[in-house]
């Protein structure tokens, strides 16, 4: 039975983005790594469990992109494209039966010792799923299976995924009943179950050419697999994480942009499988240990996109206000009639295509301060070389943002009413408080129909020339008609003999330079009145509008919790007279800043800020601190922030 909530304090973490990690037969980590903290992040949580409260427990949140699912293993996808290329030389796709010939020598034969071999031959048999050419069903009591009078046992893993796909068609009998059959499921015969066929998709998602490119899309095995490459380049954090669970803590879990995998079950299970393996060591234990009573109990996942504790706290990651980077249904975040895919944002697409190509040129560019400064200070310098990155890309980002877009016009891709339903019973709130909290988000740019029509399709990819070369020829009319007439006619209205004969002249030529110079002392004034309103404040907005509609709910809720912009902030949202105050609070990252030109941290410490928020019970009520771990002190500091007084 779960401990009491008020037992529990709460340390909140975000956007520590750990993706390939170390590589130890190269030394090296992977190129497009950004978390090198492992040690530290132990360290840190050795210290959480010293100073926990004498009868509490520490509660870790890590509110979003905690992991980063988008770069990709190029290892196991050169494997796989290799295998995928083989199999289609012997001809073993022609025809579903062929299919599962193939699977039936696989599974016949002993299990891969090769590891990266094994994890191919999950992500091909999933791919055939998929496709259509094979699936599973248990067989009837006197029916032998097809194409084999005695067939190879299904291996547990192939059952598991089999269900992560079809969990209504989960086999009622024991798995050396099932058989692999051909072409797509059928109603299941024989149990006295027959459920509904799952509509086919009127396109199909696979895009093999994108795939070869870019990285597998995100379906449950291929998720998972990227689950394992994570894992096999930060064992400690992991080890790091079961220690803290050993001890007792719980470790909760939201998802982000960078890491809406999290949302698969098969993902949540290679995790707590990865904590579980990794518990012996964590605590110099050899042998086959038995787990902590409740050990697996303590490794939770948010079932959505927030996470609420009433008179405690309101946290999510903060994706859900930005167009890019939202998604249309933060619950269920899948393909409309094909949820065997991830629905992503565009923003994620944007990132498979251009920013992990971006970084392999400039490896820093991402560390190195705001992404819109930094991009066009590279468009300023390097502009040849930025336009050639976008031109090679653009054409894939377009065809697969508009496959995405068609997608979900296909169907509703917002919550359904059962979604409300079953998160609201979840976070113990009502279904209309929960449609209005997803309603203060940012509409997802694929969901604006005017626009993604505009940005995608063909047409609109017509208009969009027309409208340049429109925009290009009135530009370059108003330019010519500033400098060739109305900027010498102005600067003519200076009279030749202006104070002195030789005065006047000079006055003139003074007038008619800064007349040339207006037009782009203008433009940047505007582009930079441009980016300063980008920048502002949405997540300390986005608190405040959900405090509107949480006050009356929870009238001692005082903490907003959020992650996503890497900008550690402290700010009020509600003043009280008790000085009860309501605040909106960032955690930041721990992500570094890279020196220009390489991606190496000048000196740890001035470029890393392990910022994290300590919500502790102090007498009936909670108090929260924004701290950063200073790892050489070996203890935290109050995090040093400096900014404009908050009139509220």
């Amino acid at each position: 039975m779960e401990q009491d909530p008020t037992a529990w304090d709460y340390l909140f973490v975000s956007d520590l983005h750990l993706s390939l990690g170390y590589n130890p037969e190269r030394r090296a980590y992977h190129p497009r790594e950004d978390f090198f903290f492992d040690e530290t992040f132990f360290r840190w949580l050795r210290w959480a469990d010293e100073t926990c409260a004498p009868g509490r427990r520490w509660e870790l949140v890590l509110i979003g992109d905690v992991f980063d699912f988008l770069p990709v293993d190029e290892t196991v996808q050169a494997a796989y494209i290799q295998e995928q290329d083989r199999r289609r030389r012997a001809g073993a796709l022609d025809t579903p039966e062929q299919v599962v010939r193939y699977w039936l020598h696989r599974f016949g034969g002993p299990p891969p010792e090769d590891p990266v071999s094994l994890r191919v031959q999950r992500l091909l048999f999933e791919e055939d799923m998929l496709a259509g050419r094979v699936h599973l069903a248990p067989l009837p009591p006197d029916e032998v299976a097809p194409l084999a009078v005695e067939q190879p046992s299904v291996p547990e893993w192939a059952v598991r995924l089999f269900e992560a796909h079809y969990p209504e068609r989960t086999p009622r009998v024991g798995k050396e009943r099932l058989a692999l059959q051909p072409g797509p499921p059928r109603p299941l015969t024989g149990l006295g179950v027959a459920p509904a066929e799952r509509p086919l998709p009127a396109e199909p998602r696979h895009d093999e050419p994108f795939e070869r490119r870019y990285g597998f899309l995100p379906t449950p095995e291929r998720s998972a697999d990227r689950m394992e490459s994570i894992y096999q380049g930060h064992p400690l954090f992991f080890r790091a994480l079961a220690w803290f669970v050993g001890r007792g803590h719980r470790v909760v879990f939201l998802r982000g942009n960078h890491d809406l995998e999290l949302f698969w079950p098969l993902v949540q299970a290679r995790i707590r499988e990865y904590l579980a393996r990794e518990y012996p060591a964590a605590f110099g234990l050899r042998g086959n240990v038995p787990l902590p009573k409740g050990f697996l109990d303590r490794i939770r996942f948010q079932p959505g996109w927030f996470y609420y504790r009433r008179g405690v706290f309101y946290t999510e990651h903060g994706n859900q206000y930005e167009p890019l980077n939202a998604c249309t249904n933060p619950i269920r975040p899948l393909l409309p009639n094909d949820e065997g895919y991830l629905n992503p944002p565009v923003g994620s697409l944007g990132v498979i295509c251009f920013h992990n190509h971006l970084e392999d040129r400039f490896p820093e560019w991402e560390n190195r301060g705001a992404h819109g400064v930094v991009l066009l200070e590279l468009l300023r310098r390097y502009p040849v070389e930025m336009l050639g990155l976008l031109l090679r890309h653009a054409g894939d980002f377009l065809r697969m943002a508009r496959r995405l877009w068609r997608a979900g016009q296909a169907g509703d891709p917002g919550p359904t009413e059962k979604d409300l339903a079953r998160y609201a019973e979840e976070v113990g709130l009502e279904p209309e408080t929960v449609r209005v909290i997803h309603q203060e988000g940012a509409t997802p740019l694929l969901a604006r129909r005017f626009l993604a029509w505009f940005l995608f399709s063909p047409t609109g990819h017509l208009l969009k020339g027309l409208l340049l070369v429109l925009l290009g020829g009135l530009t370059l009319g108003l330019l010519g008609t500033w400098y060739l007439l109305i900027a010498p006619l102005m600067a003519s209205l200076v009279p030749a003999g202006f104070l002195l004969a030789t005065v006047g002249p000079a006055v003139q030529l003074l007038v008619k330079l800064l007349l040339w110079l207006l037009p782009p002392l203008l433009y940047r004034a505007v582009r930079r009145r441009v980016a300063s309103r980008g920048e502002g404040p949405f997540l300390w907005e986005a608190a405040q509008r959900l405090h509107t509609h949480l006050r009356e709910i929870d009238p001692d809720l005082r903490f907003y919790v959020f992650g996503h912009d890497h900008q550690p902030n402290v700010r009020l949202v509600e003043r009280r007279e008790d000085g009860r105050h309501v605040y909106y609070l960032n955690t930041g990252s721990w992500t570094p800043r890279f020196a220009e030109g390489e991606r190496r941290l000048r000196t740890l410490g001035a470029e890393v800020e392990f910022t994290f928020l300590r919500l502790v019970k102090q007498g009936d009520d909670y108090e929260a601190d924004l701290l950063r771990w200073n790892d050489e002190a070996g203890r935290p500091e109050r995090e040093v922030l400096i900014g404009k007084t908050n009139p509220k």
